[in-house]
């Protein structure tokens, strides 16, 4: 499940004990690493700065550009400033900075009942240092990379996608031609290609054969976060782009890409495949704007409803309940069956929203030459010029997850040693290795070089821990029922929205 636009300082940040002291360790449940402030310039001038609270859906959306683009905001660059995290001050008004802020906890409380009784990773980082077009093709395809084969040119594998493209947030991949900005292996951005990339994707074994069964729910055709758009090889059945301009219409997007209906699914038709024992073996599930937890848009007038925690947390329950839900027909959790079909569910925000962490990432990669990525600037000669991003929040249920924090301190943080640093490659590497898959195309995508895959290691193996033994599901209580996703929503209020509605960001 992708969400929209946090950073776990932003988004867990009111778990902190009344009264803390700016810069100290807030911990709403031990071992948790987020802090309620940090240093940042306010008329140049570097200070400490403490977080404030904001609601969820406020009407500001701070810049999250990989590269200022001219706005005068602060982009990736300007905020992460060389690893010192103090250049996030964009919005300075009554005497605060915007992205210094953390969410008001009623306004996202089931997102704190599923750490607690699940998974929570203090040191998850988005793979790419910009937005959600690229973001989301690392989630789906590990590689923002134009070309992610090894091509004649070997550069067209190491310069990514840095930025969303041009358009607005609902004209983006094959169909249209956009292009988008590329970043070198210096950390240099240029000008881009179309956003229409001829590379494989996920669900491929060493015959390029896909067998699993896979769906891929969006909200809208090409919104910036439909990652299977811009990949030809599903959008149009080729791993061509020579169509480009077409709508997308190829076999394997008529099988796999989901859209909402006003039938039985209504709003939600993951819901409805859960009910009627239809879930795929790998689902990628996108959120409508309106339960996105991106700020800003065009959401409903302030405030907005704060429906995205209630829209994750109706997914779990749906698994959790499926077995009787389904009169006996499929058991999704995998304790009352002998057929049963354990589901591991990932929760990632696609990126960091602009909003402050504390937390630097493990690794910048740079190289001093933009046609190459040598090893010694990054591991197997990959990732240079966009690897790695800032953290993002990801939590992890499955009846293997027991009140886990991966990466867990005390007064010695950040633990972020291996195997607790995790990125958008360790959940394909886990999809991977949970279905028998090959990796992508090694050396070039994030699913082969999970900072927490080494030495054999199964990238995200720490939040199962408890296997074989397996657990009983913990409900999350909802504020918004699933009927306000199934069947309600898009026939009452609104039509499907992507996240950030007909915004680029």
């Amino acid at each position: 499940m992708i969400q929209e636009n946090r950073t776990p300082d932003n988004l867990f940040g009111a778990g902190a004990p009344f009264g803390a002291k700016c810069g100290g360790q807030d911990q709403f449940e031990a071992g948790v690493d987020i802090d309620n402030g940090g240093y940042g310039y306010i008329n140049q001038a570097r200070q400490e700065i403490c977080n404030t609270p904001i609601d969820v859906n406020g009407t500001q959306d701070p810049d999250h550009s990989y590269q200022d683009q001219g706005n005068n905001g602060y982009g990736w660059l300007d905020q992460y400033h060389n690893g010192y995290m103090d250049g996030f001050c964009e919005i300075y008004t009554g005497g605060q900075c915007l992205q210094y802020s953390y969410v008001k906890k009623p306004d996202v409380q089931p997102y704190f009942d599923i750490a607690a009784a699940y998974g929570f990773a203090n040191y998850m980082f988005q793979t790419n240092e910009g937005p959600s077009f690229p973001a989301h093709q690392f989630l789906f395809t590990g590689t923002s990379a134009p070309v992610g084969t090894v091509p004649v040119f070997p550069v067209e594998a190491l310069d990514f996608v840095a930025e969303n493209g041009g358009g607005d947030g609902n004209s983006s991949g094959c169909a249209y031609g956009n292009v988008s900005a590329l970043v070198d292996p210096t950390g240099s951005e240029g000008a881009g290609p179309l956003e229409c990339y001829p590379h494989d994707s996920l669900v491929t074994d060493s015959n390029g054969n896909k067998p699993v069964t896979w769906r891929y729910y969006t909200p809208t055709e090409g919104a910036i976060w439909d990652a299977p758009a811009s990949i030809p090889e599903v959008c149009y059945g080729t791993n061509s782009n020579y169509t480009v301009g077409a709508p997308c219409g190829g076999p394997e997007w008529a099988q796999h890409i989901v859209l909402p209906t006003t039938g039985a699914g209504g709003g939600a038709p993951i819901l409805a495949d859960i009910q009627s024992c239809s879930l795929a073996q790998i689902s990628w599930v996108i959120p409508d704007e309106d339960w996105s937890d991106h700020a800003g848009g065009n959401k409903p007038a302030p405030p907005a409803p704060p429906y995205g925690p209630s829209w994750v947390g109706n997914i779990i329950d749906a698994i959790g309940d499926s077995w009787s839900s389904s009169n006996h027909q499929c058991d999704y959790w995998g304790t009352n069956s002998p057929n049963a079909e354990p589901t591991a569910i990932f929760v990632v925000w696609d990126d960091w929203g602009g909003w402050f962490d504390h937390v630097p990432p493990p690794a910048v990669y740079r190289s001093n030459d933009p046609t190459t990525c040598p090893v010694s600037d990054a591991p197997n000669g990959w990732g240079c010029g966009y690897v790695y991003g800032f953290r993002v929040p990801l939590l992890v249920v499955s009846e293997f997850t027991t009140n886990y924090v991966s990466g867990a301190c005390t007064s010695n943080c950040p633990n972020a040693g291996f195997p607790f640093v995790h990125d958008f490659g360790s959940i394909l590497s886990f999809a991977e290795w949970n279905f028998g898959l090959q990796p992508i195309d090694p050396p070039y995508y994030a699913d082969y070089n999970a900072p927490d895959g080494s030495n054999g290691h199964v990238p995200l193996a720490d939040f199962f821990q408890s296997w074989p033994n397996s657990r009983g599901f913990t409900y999350i209580s909802t504020p918004y029922p699933a009927s306000t996703f199934q069947g309600f929503y898009y026939k009452t209020e609104n039509v499907p929205t992507g996240p950030d509605g007909g915004s680029s960001d």
